[in-house]
């Protein structure tokens, strides 16, 4: 069987899948009666597709188009060569999210009115990432192939503990310290809340949630941001909560509070450990398969990439994402949902869950965002339930007293 016939044939498969789930969508929006969510809708669904699209170009331009070849021609034969396959090959992933990053702010945050960044700041908010991003993938790049060079057998197993090992370091690093720690360069400014009306109140809320001590945060909007949105942030002692400046101004006190219980939920309920545990278990199937791979060497030639060194096997996985993310979000996003269930359930059990399906509301209202959905579409791409589905559930629910 030709790798290159079943690479192709695959892509193919997986975007026509893509288009026949945004038909789908597209006319579940038509029976929108709000104008504005319509629009926003069909907006997101064209992009999302456009992203796809372009992805997979990339996917067969790295591999059967030659690019993979071509870098590991030029990185064979150089020190820490296996770093910089690995690395080059993100960086082309990398380049072309930050253009569609800032596409996607002026086609379409723009036009719904929820942004309103210009071009400079846009490309500097885009950029500051890929720096990081490209240190982190030489050295993981160089890691996994010395894993794969002296544990040829068990390199899989040692990768997943190391990619975890990962995740939890970009948990401290970014989200865990209070102002973002050394994640600050690449998330708003914060502060704590000093409301001396809504501090009290948040407070003694934290308090009858278990939490009694936890920080709450307001983070700074940049100027031209008008989203609106709340998230836990960090684990043990440095957890805290962090609230968008936008969202204090939107909701009311009673709303905010329902809204600190559902992110209090997340926290209760363990969803970061979960979260992590849940991706853990995706890196191994992923590191697993690429193991399998392997033992087929004549996989790669008929992809175009006539290396057979653990560096080339890992741009190609590199290559493949876009790929594999079509088998592995959907499962992602019935994870998330589960999660966001049970902190709408724990929020019911300690605030008013009629306040926080009006936050609900005003916040998706706010960020023009509609989480109904076709029930197919949402399956492959909602990462929230649906407000239909929400109420339904928070309606079963006793009322606090």
């Amino acid at each position: 069987m030709n790798a290159g016939i079943v690479l192709t044939a695959l892509l193919t498969m997986s975007a026509l899948l893509q288009i026949w789930l945004a038909a789908r969508q597209f006319r579940y929006l038509q029976r929108l009666a709000e104008r504005r969510l319509r629009e926003a809708g069909r907006a997101r669904v064209a992009f999302a597709c456009s992203v796809t699209a372009l992805e997979f170009m990339l996917t067969l331009g790295l591999t059967l188009g030659g690019g993979i070849a071509y870098l590991d021609g030029f990185w064979h034969d150089r020190p820490a060569g296996a770093a910089g396959l690995v690395a080059s090959v993100v960086l082309a992933s990398v380049l072309l999210h930050v253009a569609l990053r800032i596409a996607y702010a002026r086609i379409v945050e723009a036009s719904l009115d929820v942004a309103r960044f210009s071009l400079k700041e846009l490309l500097a908010r885009a950029s500051r990432p890929i720096l990081p991003i490209i240190i982190v993938s030489a050295a993981a790049g160089q890691a996994l192939a010395w894993l794969m060079t002296t544990a040829p057998s068990t390199w899989w197993l040692w990768a997943t503990l190391l990619w975890t090992a990962g995740l939890i370091a970009r948990v401290w690093l970014i989200s865990d310290q209070p102002g973002g720690g050394l994640g600050t360069p690449f998330l708003p400014s914060s502060q704590p809340l000093t409301d001396p009306r809504l501090a009290p109140r948040l407070a003694a809320a934290l308090a009858r949630y278990g939490l009694a001590g936890s920080e709450i945060r307001i983070t700074v909007s940049p100027p031209g941001a008008l989203r609106a949105n709340a998230r836990l942030a960090g684990t043990g002692r440095s957890r805290h909560v962090e609230l968008s400046d936008t969202l204090l101004y939107l909701l009311t006190p009673a709303e905010v509070e329902a809204v600190l219980a559902h992110e209090a939920g997340h926290w209760r309920c363990r969803h970061v450990i979960r979260d992590l545990a849940n991706r853990a278990l995706l890196s191994m199937a992923g590191f697993g398969a690429l193991a399998l791979a392997m033992h087929h060497p004549w996989i790669l030639g008929q992809m175009a990439i006539p290396d057979t060194s653990p560096a080339a096997w890992l741009a190609a996985a590199v290559a493949l994402a876009p790929l594999a993310a079509v088998l592995a979000t959907p499962l992602r996003a019935h994870w998330r949902r589960q999660m966001e269930y049970e902190a709408d359930a724990f929020a019911a059990a300690y605030a008013d869950k009629q306040a926080l399906m009006r936050a609900l509301e005003k916040l998706d209202a706010s960020n023009a965002t509609d989480r109904a959905g076709d029930p197919i579409y949402a399956c492959f791409h909602h990462f929230h339930p649906s407000q239909t589905d929400r109420r339904r559930r928070l309606d079963t629910m006793p009322t606090r007293e």
